[in-house]
Formats: C-alpha cells, sequence, structure tokens
C-alpha cells in the first residue's frame, strides 16, 4: 500500500479513526514508509511476506557478447505467466539494475538486495570503477539509488555486519589499488571511513561469520599475491591477523558453513609466474585457528566467481576460466550438510555464461513459488529423485 492511500486511509476510513489498534497499524506503516533508506533496520512480522521460500539471484555480470550486463535474475524451475523465462533455462527475469556493472559486491541486509561497486562501461567504451550503490526490495520488484561510497571500488569485499556495511579494499577508476576501509549507514544514508587495511588489497575474498568480517588472500599494489587470513571486528574497529592460509589465491571466494571457513576457486602463480588454477577446497576452523586441506576438491578451476550459502551448501557461481580464457556459465555445489559425506557436484546452468557476476539468497517473489529440488540435488540424481 502506498503513502497516499495510507494517508487517505488515516484521516477518513472510518474503522480507522474507532479503532486504536488499527491508527496505531496504519502509523506504523507511515513511519516506515517514510524512512526509505532505514527500511532494512525496521522489518518486522508486518513488512515481511508471510511465504519467505529462498531461492538463488544472480546479478550483474559480464557476458562475452555485452561488456556489463544489468540483469537481476532468480532460479525458477516452474514457468511462471508473471516473469519471462529465458529459454527454459528456469532464471526468470526481474526489474533490471540501473546501470550494468561487473566485479561489483552484493550484501543482503533486512532481506532487501544491496549492490555496490563494480566496473561500468561508459559510451565511450571505456570501462572503469564506480561509487554508486542501489538497493533492490524483493516485495515489490523495485530498485532505488543510495548513497555512493567515498571512493570507486572494483575487486573489493562487501559484507553486512550488525546494522552497517563495510566495503574493503579494491581497485579505484585509476587502477589503484585501494588499503581504505569504508561503512555505510542505512539510517542515515551515508558512508564513512573507518579503520583501514594495512595494505593495498584488491582481487581478495571475504565473508561474515561470528559477527566478525573475514578476508582472504588478494593481490597488493606491487602485484603481490597473498596467504593472509584477516578480520575485522566492528566493535574495536581494528584487523587482526589470524593463521594464513596454505597457499596464496586471487579471484577466489570464501564462505562460512558452521563454525569453518571455506576457501574455494581462484589462482595462484607457479615458479615461472605464470597463472595457476587452484582446485582445492581449503578449510579453517575458526575456534583451533587452524587450516586443513580438504579431500575434496573443485570438479573444475573458477576465477570471479559468485558466492552463496544455504542450508550448509556453498554455491560458487559462473567466472572466468584462464584455461580457456573464457567465462564460464556453471554453478558447483559443495554440499557440507552431512559430516563425512561431503560432495562437490554441479547446480543448474547459469542462463549464460559471465564473470564478475554477483550472487545470493533471497525470499523468491511474492508471485512464485521456486522448486529448490533440482538447485540442491546434483544432476546425476535428478531422474532418480
Amino acid at each position: 500500500m502506498d503513502v497516499p492511500t495510507l494517508h487517505h486511509l488515516a484521516h477518513s476510513h472510518p474503522l480507522v479513526q474507532s479503532s486504536p489498534t488499527a491508527a496505531t497499524l496504519v502509523d506504523e506503516a507511515l513511519d516506515y514508509h517514510h524512512a526509505t533508506f532505514s527500511q532494512p533496520l525496521h522489518q518486522s512480522a508486518s513488512t515481511r511476506p508471510r511465504f519467505q521460500s529462498l531461492t538463488l539471484y544472480i546479478v550483474g555480470g559480464r557476458k562475452r557478447e555485452v561488456s556489463r550486463v544489468r540483469e537481476l535474475r532468480y532460479f525458477n524451475p516452474s514457468a511462471q505467466e508473471h516473469v519471462r523465462v529465458a529459454g527454459g533455462s528456469n532464471w526468470s527475469e526481474l526489474a533490471p539494475m540501473p546501470t550494468g556493472r561487473s566485479h561489483h559486491c552484493v550484501a543482503v541486509m533486512g532481506n532487501f538486495l544491496f549492490v555496490v561497486g563494480g566496473e561500468v562501461e561508459h559510451t565511450t567504451g571505456r570501462t572503469c570503477a564506480v561509487r554508486t550503490a542501489c538497493r533492490y526490495d524483493p516485495r515489490g520488484n523495485r530498485w532505488i539509488e543510495i548513497a555512493p561510497m567515498k571512493a570507486c571500488r572494483e575487486h573489493f569485499v562487501l559484507g553486512a555486519l550488525g546494522q552497517y556495511l563495510y566495503a574493503v579494499g579494491g581497485r579505484n577508476e585509476l587502477r589503484q589499488v585501494l588499503p581504505s576501509v569504508e561503512r555505510y549507514c542505512p539510517k542515515r544514508n551515508k558512508w564513512m571511513f573507518v579503520q583501514p587495511f594495512d595494505r593495498s588489497l584488491s582481487c581478495h575474498a571475504g565473508c561474515v561469520a561470528d559477527d566478525l568480517l573475514w578476508v582472504s588472500g588478494g593481490v597488493t599494489n606491487t602485484a603481490q599475491y597473498q596467504n593472509r587470513l584477516m578480520v575485522y571486528d566492528p566493535e574495536q574497529d581494528q584487523w587482526l591477523a589470524r593463521s594464513p592460509m596454505l597457499q596464496r589465491r586471487v579471484y577466489h571466494v570464501i564462505a562460512a558453513v558452521r563454525r569453518q571457513l571455506y576457501v574455494l576457486g581462484g589462482n595462484d602463480l607457479d615458479y615461472n609466474n605464470d597463472r595457476i588454477l587452484v582446485r582445492h577446497i581449503d578449510s579453517y576452523n575458526m575456534d583451533l585457528d587452524q587450516w586443513t586441506r580438504c579431500s575434496f576438491s573443485l570438479l573444475t578451476g573458477q576465477n570471479e566467481s559468485g558466492v552463496a550459502v544455504h542450508n550448509d551448501r556453498i554455491y560458487v557461481v559462473g567466472g572466468y576460466s584462464i584455461w580457456t580464457n573464457e567465462p564460464l556459465a556453471c554453478i558447483q555445489v559443495l554440499d557440507l550438510s552431512i559430516e563425512g559425506k561431503e560432495e562437490v557436484f554441479y547446480g543448474p546452468t547459469l542462463p549464460f555464461a559471465s564473470n564478475g557476476i554477483a550472487t545470493c539468497f533471497l525470499p523468491a517473489p511474492y508471485f512464485t513459488c521456486p522448486n529448490l529440488q533440482t538447485l540442491q540435488v546434483p544432476h546425476h540424481r535428478i531422474g532418480a529423485v
């Protein structure tokens, strides 16, 4: 219900005027709609959809034939009349982003999707990092622009911690690698700098776990590949070092399941300084501060991928192959739901090959009920289900 309708109800509807409970609910709704930017901080049973099936969303990226895309899609095995399904590929299109971008970051807060930074293509054909940011509301399939960051960033890390978003490092519009960290406050719709990293860093990976922001690997402004694991404590506004990874990684992803961190994909350098794909999966125990090489590996190397976690499964989405110099359309799923029976399998194929793509889990649009079974079951088992 829009604000003018709510105002009309508050001042003219006899039921609202005669019922203190109804009047309170209308006042709450007016306050919620007037606080546009801080809505993610005020989610309640009154603002959340009653049906909240989560499904996988993909946003932006770089196709072969299109430099930067605006598309927002979600996994939807059963076609709906309300949405366009691309070639029967089970990915339905929603309202596109205001601007196409790749190598951006996403974060979810209060079931809103935040898309920040990345690389865009100008009318001249030149590409560069941007500071712009926007927010998507799946309840109404709508985008709004939010305050831009203080610095342009691409190949950076974004995490939602408490009531804030944190953007870490990356490259700016001049391709300079940044050490700076900034924080977004939805209540004020404003970014501010916080404690910077101890060195410039880009092409790193990050995730939120245990109310901390974890950052792994990356490359410095002197082209030094990193194996470090750093953790940011927002309460202390302080970066702390943890045990380094078992090898250097850039363009990789990191994700948390229970109290373990997993690093997947990316590349390293060999003795000739040539890039090599990393298929090994390494896990980090947060309680012991200890790394272990897993007995299972990725089926194929993936760089510049998106990553999302749902029900103890890690989804590595799209990316780039340094073997073929082509973007990828695959999704690899690491299933950690049963200890001792971990498995890596291919999920559904993306509607297009893309690197620099971002992904997350969000409630499905209200008019659909996606069947997640074909997303979470290995392809070699689907026929038996």
